[in-house]
């Protein structure tokens, strides 16, 4: 007796040949794919570069705006020092005497200068100080530019604040140049190897930077 045959539609899957080996998977993405680029924040900073885009200061043009500020200055106290020259007076005078009941006389050559020489030394030496002070620390302080750094192409601001540095803190920074000067020249020659290409004290502390305009 034959068995019955099932009805249309419910017959069993064909199971698939060669027992059912299931398709390979994809393939992984080819070796040295290289990794999507950082977000726009991450990248380095450019060298010389602000984050405003602006242009740090090079040390070599900083000296040289500092040599033009210091000329006028310059000028002054040389013209001092020949004044004070031109008013001192040369002689020679005869010295006697006796050692150990040996007589004994040499001439010395002496030179005098005049209190109104002396005086006006100091007056075109203090005038050379009220020139830096006015030049380096009103000048620059509020306008951001001494007459260097105008012919140079340069301005002083706050870095916070983007504005000069007012007269006040300008003054401040003016003495601590000087100190930079004072320790071995370390402080003017900070620059060079500074991030934001910043003196030492007198940039630093009041917070100063230098754009190229």
């Amino acid at each position: 007796m034959s068995e019955a045959t099932p009805p249309p539609g419910d017959n069993p899957p064909i199971p698939p040949t060669g027992g059912g080996t299931p398709p390979p998977p994809p393939p992984p993405p080819a070796a040295g794919t290289p990794p999507p680029p950082p977000p726009a924040y991450g990248q380095a900073p450019v060298p010389g570069m602000a984050p405003n885009g602006k242009q740090y200061a090079e040390w070599i043009w900083r000296v040289l705006a500092y040599l033009i500020d210091y000329i006028p200055a310059a000028i002054l106290g040389g013209i001092g020092y020949l004044l004070a020259i031109m008013l001192t007076t040369t002689s020679a005078v005869e010295r006697q005497g006796e050692i150990y009941g040996t007589p004994y006389s040499y001439t010395t050559v002496e030179t005098s200068t005049s209190a109104f020489g002396l005086l006006l030394a100091l007056f075109f030496y203090l005038l050379g100080i009220l020139f830096m002070v006015w030049n380096k620390g009103y000048r620059e302080g509020t306008t951001g530019k001494s007459i260097g750094k105008q012919v140079t192409g340069y301005t002083t601001v706050n870095e916070a604040t983007g504005e000069p540095l007012g007269f006040g803190m300008g003054f401040v920074r003016l003495l601590l140049l000087w100190v930079d000067f004072a320790i071995c020249y370390v402080g003017v020659l900070w620059p060079l190897w500074d991030s934001k290409r910043q003196c030492l004290l007198s940039d630093k502390v009041t917070g100063a930077v230098v754009y190229k305009d």
